[in-house]
């Protein structure tokens, strides 16, 4: 077999810089630090203190936070987190949210200002969920891993203090409104019991041109109008679809492959941004909800790129989603909470 040998006889130690930290590492005759796909992967876990700042960074509102790992049909152990208030009535309504980053990036920390909020608004659980992501784990796994934690939750809501009849919500942005819509159709064709009662699918991929029904073909002009958009582009999304590698014919990836009809879905709250390459995804799935009888909520964003919030946190707009989504849950848990209360929650400092 044959060894392979590092030396460096002029330069012997190597500096990797970053745009905000730098790692060092010297390589002789040593084994190479990074020569399994194990040793590799794990430069991908999240850092300790970076994982506590940002968890410290956001609003707790006074909110628990709990750890655990839940099976996923091949026996790997997948992590939720559930926040609750310390308020909150036996037996709450379960919200889950479900993170974006293209199916190659994102952790369940990055929804935790949403989180916090929302359980200390509505007094309700809230779960975020893991998934496994691409390049190593393809479609459909992380589809399979969302359903895997949305039956778990279904079936052990008692054990974590849920009343699913009181409010059953599934709510993603970005690819985590893919799995959030993916995810509702397949607890409707599947019959999950207890049946999902609201989506929230932000800024969502859930179509492609072959899917676009007649009907709105003339509207489906995001993808060349933004193909240059400053983030989630047409070069961008062509990358990340390289490494996912979906079956953009089937029925996980989007519902309009399916023929079960768009009726049975639960109430569903849509929010796009205008110079987004997925806006129609967004706005065609909304009116398609509207032609099925099912009730809905659409936010619009214009001039905004995709997740602008997260690129100018401070934006007018961006404040905007940030209430107008704590609404949307609001509306499909059928709360009556003013916006004035939401908008003072949403404000609060730590």
């Amino acid at each position: 077999m044959a060894r392979v040998h590092y030396e460096l006889i002029q330069r012997p130690r190597i500096r990797l810089r970053f745009p905000i930290w730098s790692v060092s590492f010297s390589l002789n005759s040593i084994t190479d630090p990074y020569s399994t796909k194990e040793a590799v992967l794990q430069l991908g876990v999240i850092d300790p203190e970076i994982d506590e700042a940002t968890c410290e960074k956001c609003s707790r509102h006074g909110t628990h936070e709990t750890l655990m790992t839940i099976p996923m049909r091949d026996g790997h152990e997948s992590e939720i987190r559930m926040i609750k208030s310390p308020n909150a009535q036996p037996s709450t309504p379960l919200v889950i949210l479900i993170y974006g980053g293209g199916f190659f990036s994102g952790t369940n920390i990055q929804l935790l200002p949403w989180a916090t909020a929302t359980a200390a608004l509505c007094g309700v659980t809230v779960i975020l969920p893991l998934y496994r992501l691409a390049p190593q784990h393809k479609f459909p796994i992380a589809h399979n891993d969302i359903w895997d934690s949305i039956k778990w939750l279904a079936g052990n809501a008692s054990s974590l203090d849920a009343g699913l009849s009181k409010g059953f919500i599934i709510d993603g942005t970005s690819v985590g409104g893919n799995l959030s819509i993916a995810t509702a159709h397949r607890a409707m064709r599947e019959l999950l019991s207890p049946p999902l009662t609201g989506v929230l699918a932000i800024i969502p991929l859930c179509m492609d041109e072959r899917t676009v029904p007649e009907k709105y073909k003339h509207l489906w002009v995001s993808r060349e109008q933004n193909a240059n958009s400053p983030i989630c582009n047409a070069k961008d999304i062509e990358t990340w679809t390289s490494w996912w590698g979906p079956d953009l014919r089937s029925v996980d990836y989007s519902p309009l492959n399916s023929d079960v009809e768009l009726a049975g879905m639960p109430p569903t709250h849509v929010q796009v941004d205008g110079l987004d390459t997925l806006r129609e995804d967004g706005l065609i799935y909304e009116k398609l909800l509207r032609d099925h009888g099912v009730a809905t909520c659409l936010d619009v964003y214009p001039g905004m790129p995709h997740a602008h919030w997260m690129l100018w946190p401070e934006h007018f707009l961006s404040i905007k989603l940030n209430i107008d989504t704590l609404c949307g849950i609001r509306w499909l848990l059928g709360r009556e909470i003013g916006r004035d209360v939401v908008e003072r929650v949403w404000k609060t400092a730590p």
